[in-house]
């Protein structure tokens, strides 16, 4: 347990206090989106922007969350591990699993810290009402759905150059974003590219939560989704660790 809160806190004040441009792009982006959407490009009448007052909250959040996991996990684990960090904890007699544990705890604080940020904009500029149940929801529903976006971002953190990395982690974010219906609408889109967002996992996520969000009946369907995202994000990550650990003893055997 000591060894688990050491880590912890040695976490914490290298991602909350030092990396302020990971706090930029998980909180003030998806923000920024919010308020651009919702008070300056207005479509419809007060009756129609209160309900899209609401499903674009939950949208925003789960954009949140995904830009948290794919390009703050996965580069900060790259990172880690350029430094040789993880290989030397590897050697320790508690191993990685209390970097790992600290490691997803943070990003769930950190993802927290912006659902935050999101509902209180939205509470004071937009005048948004929620009741406890979607209030707890909010904090649930994206923690949910960011599993297997950590693990998409846990397998591409094994990608061993920096700028490399950073281009899947565009082409990976912001496609998957617009093609989900979390920038607008997926219904603006062709029926091909709608047929593939229903299958990304943030369509799932921000399907639930937009649906609680505006009082209507969610699809348990999604949850399946979900699940079944989060055993195609372990299989990956599997995958990944036995082939590089394969390479390793080839290149150890040479």
């Amino acid at each position: 347990m000591k060894t688990f809160m050491t880590q912890l806190k040695f976490d914490g004040k290298r991602l909350v206090f030092r990396d302020y441009s990971y706090q930029f792009f998980t909180t003030l982006m998806p923000l920024a989106f919010y308020l651009l959407f919702t008070k300056i490009f207005t479509v419809g009448n007060a009756a129609e922007m209160k309900i899209f007052n609401k499903s674009y909250l939950g949208s925003m959040i789960i954009y949140s969350v995904l830009i948290s996991a794919i390009f703050g996990f996965a580069q900060i684990m790259r990172g880690d591990r350029d430094q040789g960090f993880v290989d030397f904890l590897g050697l320790s007699p508690k191993g990685k699993l209390p970097y790992y544990f600290s490691l997803g705890f943070w990003m769930i604080m950190l993802s927290l810290f912006s659902i935050l940020v999101l509902t209180i904009t939205a509470i004071i500029f937009n005048g948004v009402k929620l009741t406890i149940g979607q209030f707890i929801a909010l904090l649930i529903i994206p923690m949910i759905g960011q599993i297997p976006l950590l693990l998409i971002g846990l397998a591409m953190s094994n990608i061993t150059r920096h700028e490399t990395l950073s281009v899947v982690s565009n082409l990976v974010t912001f496609p998957m974003a617009i093609i989900s219906g979390l920038w607008w609408p997926l219904t603006m889109m062709p029926d091909w590219v709608q047929k593939i967002g229903k299958l990304m996992p943030t369509y799932f996520a921000n399907n639930i939560l937009s649906k609680i969000l505006i009082d209507q009946k969610i699809k348990l369907t999604d949850f399946g989704g979900i699940a079944i995202w989060i055993v195609l994000g372990l299989i990956l990550v599997v995958f990944i660790t036995k082939l590089i650990g394969k390479k390793g003893v080839v290149t150890s055997n040479a």
